[in-house]
């Protein structure tokens, strides 16, 4: 028992006698494979223990400033905002859109209605017709009224002309006959006379019958109305009436007084005492030349 003791005790000086030349040694000796792994372990140690703190750190941190995760989700809620602001502002374009398109196609129902079925576009169609038929109108009526100025003048002076020729005599007397010219010798000699209002007249024939005309009286004459041109315009071969109670123009009332039964006479009169500026076939205010017959008288 005692040499077992003895024993284990060697042991035990001999390891520490080998433990203390190998710490002695460790300075000058290369390092074996376990001491590096030793090493290897201690520092992963102290590596997790300073990643530990670096992350509670973090930690802290992330509870008092924003961090980048906060600045993308912001940014993703605005993002997300702005669209749903842009979706709104396309469905109330639309809205309004298909509003209109609706109340187009009302109004296309209406018209097609009111018009009795016809295509909205054909009656757009008719009524630019339409316009341009009335302008065309306008411009042939300016036209038309252009003309008829044009011809008035011509009739006036084709029946100055025809004047001239009606009493036979050159121009002198007849300026002295329609222009107001002293010279009733010269009246009297051609057979003219001026009555009131301008109205003029010459006896083509004197009548035979006793009865003079005069106001009241009835007569019934054959006439015949002509331009200037010496178009006829009216004629009657049997035409009743009574002096000077308006049945007739006042040239009439005025020219007929003197005439007997089987007279006939030439009557010029003037617009004033016929139809003023109305226009009967000869043209506004023109002179109007009258043949006239008388029938009977009482």
């Amino acid at each position: 028992m005692s040499s077992d003791n003895n024993h284990t005790s060697k042991n035990a000086m001999a390891a520490a006698a080998t433990y203390v030349r190998s710490a002695a040694d460790t300075s000058t000796r290369p390092k074996s494979k376990k001491e590096l792994r030793a090493e290897k372990k201690a520092a992963k140690k102290a590596a997790a223990a300073a990643a530990a703190s670096t992350n509670n750190d973090d930690e802290a941190k992330k509870n008092t400033l924003p961090t980048k995760d906060d600045e993308i989700r912001e940014q993703k809620y605005r993002l997300k905002k702005e669209r749903r602001q842009q979706q709104l502002k396309e469905r109330q374009k639309e809205f309004l859109r298909s509003k209109k398109e609706r109340q187009k196609k009302r109004k296309a129902r209406e018209l097609h209605a009111i018009s009795g079925g016809l295509d909205p576009a054909a009656l757009m169609v008719a009524k630019k017709e339409r316009l341009e038929e009335e302008r065309k109108n306008k411009k042939a009526k300016r036209f038309e009224e252009k003309q008829t100025k044009k011809r008035q003048k011509k009739e006036q002076k084709d029946a100055l002309e025809e004047s001239k020729f009606f009493f036979g005599k050159d121009m002198d007397v007849y300026n002295k006959v329609f222009n107001g010219g002293s010279g009733e010798q010269d009246e009297e000699e051609e057979g003219v006379r001026t009555l009131e209002m301008g109205v003029k007249y010459k006896d083509v024939t004197i009548g035979k019958g006793p009865t003079v005309v005069t106001d009241n009286s009835l007569l019934t004459v054959m006439y015949k109305l002509k331009s200037g041109k010496g178009i006829l315009i009216d004629s009657s071969k049997r035409f009743v009436f009574r002096v000077g109670r308006g049945n007739v123009i006042r040239g009439w009332d005025i020219g007929v007084i003197g005439m007997k039964v089987g007279g006939t006479r030439k009557l010029i009169v003037p617009p004033k005492a016929g139809y003023q500026g109305r226009d009967i076939g000869a043209g506004p205010g023109a002179l109007l030349y009258f043949d006239i017959t008388v029938l009977s008288c009482a």
